[in-house]
C-alpha cells in the first residue's frame, strides 16, 4: 500500500491579508495537471523570482513544451530566451498584464483569450494583489504555482518552500503525458 506524502494545509503566508469572500482552494499537482491540458488556451505567467532560482527555468520551460504559453514579465525572459524559449511577451509587468487579463475583450497576445493562468517566479505581496483584481473583476481561472499559498488565486499550492520543487516536479511530469489546448467546443 503507498504511502500517502501529507501536504500542509491551508495557510496565510502573509497574516496581514484579511479575506473578504473566498479562499484559494488547495490543488494538487496531478490535478492541476488535469486542469490545464482540458484548458483551451493556458498561459504561464513568470516572474523575476526565475533570476534567482536556476530549477524555476527548467520548470517554467518543460511547462512550455507541454503546449503552454509563457508570458515573461520584467527581466524573467532572460533565463527562458537563453534556453531557446520564446515567451508571448517579454516586455510588460505584471501589472500590465493583469490590466490586460482584466479586460474581457482582450484577445491574448495571439489573438485567442486565455482561460487558465498560471504564476511562477513572484514576490508573494504583489502576486496576491495582482490576483485579488482578477479574483473580483475577472472570469479567468488562476493557479499559483509559487512555494507560497495565495489565497487570491483560485487554487494554490501550499505554503511548501522545502517541497516546492518536488511538488513543480510532480505537475511537470503529470502535465507532460498529454496534449494541451486540444479540447473543442
Amino acid at each position: 500500500m503507498a504511502v500517502r506524502k501529507r501536504r500542509p494545509p491551508e495557510k496565510l503566508f502573509n497574516s496581514a491579508d484579511v479575506q473578504a469572500s473566498r479562499s484559494a482552494k488547495i490543488i494538487k499537482p496531478d490535478v492541476l495537471a488535469k486542469m490545464v491540458k482540458k484548458a483551451k488556451n493556458p498561459v504561464l505567467i513568470t516572474g523575476g523570482r526565475l533570476l534567482e532560482d536556476e530549477a524555476l527555468v527548467d520548470y517554467a520551460v518543460k511547462i512550455q513544451r507541454c503546449g503552454v504559453a509563457i508570458i515573461a514579465t520584467g527581466a524573467s525572459s532572460k533565463p527562458l530566451l537563453e534556453r531557446g524559449v520564446k515567451p508571448d511577451s517579454c516586455v510588460f509587468t505584471l501589472h500590465h498584464i493583469t490590466q490586460f487579463l482584466l479586460d474581457a475583450e482582450w484577445q491574448g497576445f495571439k489573438g485567442k483569450p486565455y482561460d487558465l493562468a498560471l504564476f511562477l517566479g513572484f514576490e508573494p505581496y504583489y502576486l496576491s494583489r495582482m490576483l485579488s483584481a482578477l479574483k473580483h473583476f475577472s472570469k479567468l481561472t488562476t493557479a499559483n504555482i509559487d512555494a507560497f499559498y495565495q489565497p487570491h488565486a483560485r487554487f494554490s499550492f501550499p505554503n511548501t518552500l522545502d517541497l516546492h520543487h518536488e511538488i513543480l516536479e510532480e505537475f511537470v511530469s503529470a502535465l507532460g503525458g498529454g496534449s494541451i489546448g486540444k479540447k473543442e467546443d
